[in-house]
């Protein structure tokens, strides 16, 4: 009878143990990085009778992370080539906004100057001409200093941009300096606790957002 409570016992405990982790998947389903944990069980040592063995229960093993390295590895490439492409296109599309814009760009300025350079040119003594070629010269010249004004506006909004960045990285390598210091006091990796690993692999996915990542764990 002691033999079936202990059994009983041993099985109530390891449940217990994956009722409290399938309690902690649901309360941290919104967190942000957290990756799904799954309990092992395993069966204790059986217990020697005559020429038999009897089974004396079950205990519980180990908590393990849901988690696919070549996925994850994966998801950080596609982030950074996405994020990558991002700063590109938008300054793309900034700039051919910029030269397109009938009010900025050259293209009207540029025709009004050709055009009274040709009707210049067919009547130089034409005071008309004249007049009308110096202030399309100068309507052009006005234009050239605009469209400097705005690259200089896009160059500054750019360095800003590279320097807000380089901070972020230097923020989120420091925390995964300290991350990776924690997880050294483990010896194996089997004994290096989930959430740890879970905020590591969050602080990877971040940077994979502003510069390309390669990672090499060890064993």
């Amino acid at each position: 009878m002691s033999d079936l409570l202990s059994i009983g016992s041993s099985g109530v405990s390891a449940y217990q143990r994956a009722l409290a982790t399938v309690s902690n998947n649901i309360a941290n389903v919104s967190t942000d990085g957290y990756t799904r944990q799954d309990i092992s069980l395993a069966s204790n040592q059986p217990q020697q009778l005559g020429n038999s063995y009897l089974g004396t229960g079950a205990r519980f093993d180990s908590v393990q992370r849901q988690y696919d390295a070549f996925v994850e590895s994966n998801l950080r490439n596609s982030n950074s080539d996405l994020e990558s492409q991002k700063p590109l296109l938008s300054y793309v599309n900034r700039l051919i906004d910029v030269m397109g814009d009938e009010s900025i760009g050259l293209t009207t300025a540029m025709n009004r100057f050709f055009e009274s350079s040709r009707d210049l040119a067919s009547d130089p003594a034409s005071v008309v001409s004249r007049s009308t070629f110096l202030r399309d010269a100068e309507g052009m010249a006005a234009r050239f200093q605009q469209l400097a004004g705005q690259f200089k506006l896009l160059d500054n909004e750019t360095r800003q941009s590279v320097e807000t960045d380089v901070g972020q990285v230097n923020a989120l390598t420091s925390q995964l300096a300290l991350i990776n210091k924690q997880l050294t006091k483990h010896t194996t990796v089997a004994s290096q606790p989930s959430e740890l690993l879970d905020q590591r692999d969050l602080l990877l996915r971040k940077l994979s957002g502003l510069v390309e990542v390669k990672t090499e764990f060890e064993p």
